[in-house]
């Protein structure tokens, strides 16, 4: 079928199917009410033509150029779509769910509301695009290339970013729990209000990033650069950052209750008002850290490296504490166990006896 054959059959309400249309230029067309199903548009071209209320049903778009293209509420899902490209599309509550996107162009797009859960887009290109409330939740990205690209109320749940690349990306109040991260570079990167609790990020590298109010919980940080990171109100609950580089962070209020910092090193960072209760802190170096009113309560010190520390009015509640080294430590008004709270801790009720 021609271009002309396609809008004519369009005009007529006619259901398109089974058609071969590989390489057809439909650019600037009006496909609008338009149907096509188990059509074949390989290295077509779409770029501005208007398929609003266009239906499109188990078709190849492979190769297909879609540049400036309005997809405002398209369906395409469970479609091909590899090595499309979609530069300058809007993608508005559009649905790609289970599709292939594997190398698919999206430079410069904007993506808003859009569904792209359990999509394959391995290798995809997203640099410079703009998220904004995008769902992509279970879904493969090996090698996604997001530089640049500002994300907005994404949700990566339970993806697969292994080899993605996010260098000079800004991201706010996205969801990364239980992804796969490991040996991320977000080095610079605005890192606001993200959830990654679950996620595997050993040896992912944040040197310098923004990642207040952003929760780890339950996160592998094995080996990870977070230095010089401006970490305020950042939690760590349960995390695992064993041998990690947190020296010259601002951890400020942060919260590593319960988490394994064995071998962690913190110096020169800032942590007022941190909480390390319960945490494993074995051979973890404090040097020269502002620690004043930061809570250690039941933490294990064994090893831990304290030279020059500020603890001014930290809590020390029950501490294991041995070989710690407080050389040149600033110990004014420091809070060692307190007996009444121990006694409240240790406090069992009385055996109950059986009464006649």
């Amino acid at each position: 079928m021609t271009r002309t054959e396609i809008l004519a059959a369009i005009r007529k309400n006619h259901l398109i199917e089974e058609a071969v249309l590989d390489g057809i230029d439909l650019a600037d067309a009006d496909l609008t009410g338009g149907r096509f199903e188990g059509c074949s548009f390989r290295n077509a071209d779409f770029s501005r033509a208007n398929i609003l209320k266009t239906g499109f049903r188990e078709c190849d778009f492979s190769g297909a150029m879609f540049h400036g293209t309005d997809l405002t509420k398209a369906n395409l899902m469970r479609m091909n779509f590899s090595s499309a490209s979609f530069q300058g599309a809007t993608l508005h509550e559009t649905v790609l769910t289970r599709s292939n996107l594997a190398g698919a162009d999206f430079t410069g797009t904007f993506i808003s509301w859009t569904m792209m859960q359990h999509a394959d887009l391995t290798r995809a290109n997203f640099s410079g695009a703009r998220f904004e409330k995008a769902l992509l939740q279970h879904t493969k990205l090996i090698e996604a290339d997001f530089r640049g690209a500002d994300l907005l109320k994404v949700m990566f749940n339970g993806s697969d970013l292994s080899g993605a690349l996010f260098k000079g990306a800004h991201f706010s109040k996205i969801f990364f729990q239980a992804c796969i991260l490991a040996g991320q570079d977000f080095t610079g990167a605005r890192f606001s209000q993200v959830n990654a609790a679950k996620a595997d990020l050993r040896g992912a590298d944040f040197t310098g990033a923004d990642i207040s109010l952003s929760t780890f919980m339950e996160a592998d940080l094995t080996g990870a650069n977070l230095a010089r990171v401006h970490g305020q109100n950042a939690l760590f609950k349960g995390a695992v950052l064993q041998s990690a580089d947190l020296s010259g962070a601002d951890l400020s209020h942060s919260f590593f209750g319960e988490s394994n910092c064995a071998q962690a090193d913190f110096t020169g960072a800032k942590l007022v008002n941190a909480l390390f209760t319960e945490a494993n802190l074995r051979a973890a170096v404090f040097a020269r850290c502002a620690c004043h009113y930061g809570d250690f309560s039941h933490a294990d010190l064994t090893a831990a490296n304290f030279t020059g520390a500020n603890m001014y009015a930290a809590k020390l509640h029950r501490v294991i504490e041995e070989h710690t080294n407080w050389t040149g430590a600033l110990k004014i008004m420091l809070k060692g166990t307190d007996k009444d709270i121990a006694e409240a801790e240790d406090w069992q009720p009385p055996p109950e006896t059986n009464q006649s």
